[in-house]
């Protein structure tokens, strides 16, 4: 049974509504690709929840090119960092110790989850891009997310806690990438209305589906920079997002 359920531990005095959302700008680079897509939903949701911060904070499935781990920090007195694939353990430690400083690192522990088999309790839980991946969409349906999600608030949070879930969203340009990376292998993106509904939604961007920069380096970094800076235009048109944020809470 995880540390995660003892009692949670509150600090004294949160960090204001301007430090959280510093902490967020300077660690954004844990999401390893499209870095200010995926950030803006998450600076959201934390100027939402201003004054969140919670004793015990887990992440799920991180990997080697992207953890959640470091913004956690920036909620939780302590973060329980887990991979699926123990093998991608050393390079998780090493993407989050290029980002982190000796007290941030001390507050930091490492671990070998599986969501659909978890033990324990945490004020929150966070998984970025866990959901299509675990139920592609030749191997499960709908129902088997929106089970496994019930089973996480149920199960693994404490009364009060949050669940936060990061999933590549399906926008009107997604058939023109579905022989494109992960989407090959039967990797599932998701409609807004695919997932359960939500205590809180925040979703961002139409354009940046994919990654330049993991292809082309610098130059595609620039590509998706230009994209973000079209999709700030395109958010508050559009129906469906390239990236949804959603908040599920278990009741005190």
């Amino acid at each position: 049974m995880s540390a995660a359920t003892e009692p949670a531990r509150q600090p004294a005095s949160p960090p204001d509504a301007a430090a959280a959302l510093a902490w967020v700008d300077a660690h954004r680079a844990c999401f390893g690709w499209s870095t200010r897509a995926w950030a803006r939903p998450w600076r959201d949701f934390v100027q939402a929840h201003h004054g969140l911060h919670v004793g015990e904070a887990l992440e799920l499935g991180a990997g080697p090119r992207s953890s959640l781990a470091p913004l956690l920090l920036g909620l939780a007195e302590r973060v329980e960092c887990s991979v699926y694939d123990g093998a991608d353990l050393p390079a998780v430690q090493a993407l989050n110790a290029g980002l982190l400083d000796a007290g941030a690192r001390a507050r930091l522990r490492y671990s070998q989850h599986d969501l659909r088999a978890l033990e324990g309790r945490w004020d929150l839980i966070a998984m970025k891009s866990v959901l299509g991946g675990v139920f592609r969409v030749h191997e499960s349906g709908l129902a088997d997310v929106h089970a496994a999600l019930a089973r996480l608030i149920e199960r693994n949070l404490k009364p009060g806690g949050l669940l936060v879930t990061l999933d590549n969203g399906r926008t009107a340009l997604a058939p023109l990438l579905a022989r494109r990376g992960a989407r090959r292998n039967g990797w599932r993106l998701f409609g807004r209305a695919d997932l359960p509904q939500a205590d809180a939604h925040y979703g961002f961007g139409v354009l940046g589906m994919g990654s330049a920069a993991t292809r082309w380096g610098v130059v595609g970094a620039r590509i998706d920079d230009g994209l973000y800076g079209v999709d700030v235009l395109l958010t508050p048109l559009a129906r469906q997002h390239a990236v949804h944020l959603n908040v599920y809470c278990r009741a005190p």
